[in-house]
């Protein structure tokens, strides 16, 4: 299993005992976590704005996502199964990237709230979109009732 350290490593980007923390917890969640559920999980002394500014360097840096919840919290998780490092034309960075862009589907049970990504389900487009928009992100959010809370 990889670690933070080793992630950070091999992206070559820079990493903080802060940095290290935050995606520690993601890196041993199986799914996604609200800031809260992060907070919960890390030293009682950790800063909840520190915790934004990294969650925010994460997302920058393409090692996790975000997904829109029902209850309209954000919840977030490390994007596992990255396979190649692409080199980004701005910054001449290394950096992880599971896809070009994050667009899997989500499925939020409407019992308990946890949050599965659904690794294999994508959102198709139609040709409607207008040639002038480009699009970076297709976010799929389907509710319903997980294993857990059937009857």
């Amino acid at each position: 299993m990889m670690t933070a350290e080793h992630i950070f490593q091999e992206a070559k980007l820079k990493s903080t005992s802060s940095r290290l923390e935050v995606l520690d917890v993601l890196l041993n969640s199986q799914n996604p976590l609200t800031h809260q559920e992060i907070l919960k999980t890390l030293p009682v002394n950790f800063d909840r704005v520190t915790l934004y500014r990294v969650l925010d360097w994460l997302l920058e840096n393409q090692l996790i996502h975000k997904v829109a919840a029902s209850d309209r919290s954000w919840r977030f998780q490390f994007n596992h199964g990255f396979k190649s490092i692409q080199e980004t034309e701005s910054k001449k960075a290394i950096k992880y990237s599971t896809a070009p862009h994050h667009s899997h589907a989500h499925f939020q049970c409407s019992s308990c709230g946890k949050v599965f990504c659904l690794e294999n389900v994508y959102p198709k487009l139609t040709n409607n979109i207008p040639s002038d928009f480009l699009v970076n992100s297709i976010e799929l959010n389907i509710t319903g009732t997980c294993l857990s809370c059937q009857p």
